[in-house]
């Protein structure tokens, strides 16, 4: 996580998010997560704010997710 800043916050570090299933146990899923504004993401180089984007190439698109089910 060396040299690592949050494209949204500027915050330096994330974290792997887990979960936990119906039967209690936790499972890691595939993203990460910014430990100051907890936007998610899958590619933590992509996503890193000191990267430099290459000019024909996006980056990655911020989603914001909806309210939970009930």
């Amino acid at each position: 996580m060396a040299q690592w800043r949050c494209r949204l916050c500027g915050f330096e570090r994330y974290h792997r998010v887990a979960v936990l299933r119906s039967n209690g146990k936790r499972y890691e899923t595939s993203f990460f997560a910014c430990s100051g504004c907890s936007v998610m993401f899958l590619n933590d180089s992509t996503f890193n704010g000191l990267h430099v984007v290459v000019a024909d190439v996006e980056a990655a698109p911020v989603v914001t997710p909806i309210g939970r089910r009930r």
